[in-house]
């Protein structure tokens, strides 16, 4: 009998115990469910419910930065923060020889060679190019998306028909494949023209803080005696900067 008695407490306490993770289960299952509702509300421009209702995410502001001869310039991206200042203060020159530019900023480096000077011309010349082929491909991108969705469409149209004809059925099948690979490459297309697109937009926030940093350098090696007409023609390569009369 003792032994009975064991059993149904084991038994018993085998029960509590499996109720007890069965509620943990429960409860992380329905916490999951929470986290993916709130996921799925954030992606689609929701915020959680308020009152039963449902408040739109707001629109991120625009990002401007100002370039080295004073023009604004929007930055636009379809994300949120990337990680790249554009709270950019230009470096001010307090001396310049044949060799050194002498800052006269608080907090940065105490002097910049001619040199550094050229390869940060050059960097930024570079960035321009390949922003400007990244606009081109972005650009590729979406003629290509509309291309593959025309030719879905077509081979969709073309499956239906050949439904309604005799033996058409083979026909319609390879249709239906077609249909499939074309929606896939424009959603391939899409998703390539966001990416050079977005690319583009960073090359773009990076070559302006360039400007910005170091456009007054840049002017005062072109304004200086001492500059060497091949470096003058290096920087005004592009008429960007003009010698001082």
């Amino acid at each position: 009998m003792d032994h009975v008695k064991a059993y149904a407490k084991g038994a018993k306490d085998g029960w509590d115990h499996k109720k007890a993770e069965n509620a943990k289960e429960h409860a992380r299952l329905d916490k999951a469910r929470d986290d993916h509702r709130e996921q799925q509300a954030a992606k689609d421009g929701q915020v959680k419910p308020v009152g039963g209702k449902t408040e739109d995410k707001a629109k991120p502001a625009l990002t401007t930065a100002t370039t080295g001869d004073g023009r604004a310039v929007v930055i636009t991206t379809d994300e949120g923060d990337d990680g790249v200042s554009t709270d950019v203060k230009p470096l001010m020159v307090k001396d310049i020889d044949a060799n050194t530019l002498t800052l006269g900023t608080d907090g940065a480096r105490g002097s910049v060679s001619r040199k550094e000077l050229r390869n940060f011309k050059q960097y930024e010349r570079k960035l321009e190019a390949k922003e400007t082929h990244l606009i081109k491909i972005a650009e590729a991108c979406k003629q290509l998306e509309k291309a593959a969705e025309k030719e879905a469409e077509d081979c969709q149209k073309l499956r239906e028909q050949a439904k309604s004809v005799e033996g058409g059925e083979k026909v319609a099948g390879k249709l239906s494949r077609l249909v499939e690979a074309a929606k896939t490459q424009a959603t391939e297309a899409a998703e390539l023209h966001k990416r050079a697109k977005r690319a583009a937009e960073m090359c773009k926030v990076v070559r302006t803080n360039i400007d910005t940093r170091y456009a007054p350098l840049y002017k005062a090696v072109v304004d200086s005696d001492e500059t060497k007409p091949a470096e003058l023609r290096f920087y005004n390569d592009k008429g960007s900067y003009a010698a001082a009369a």
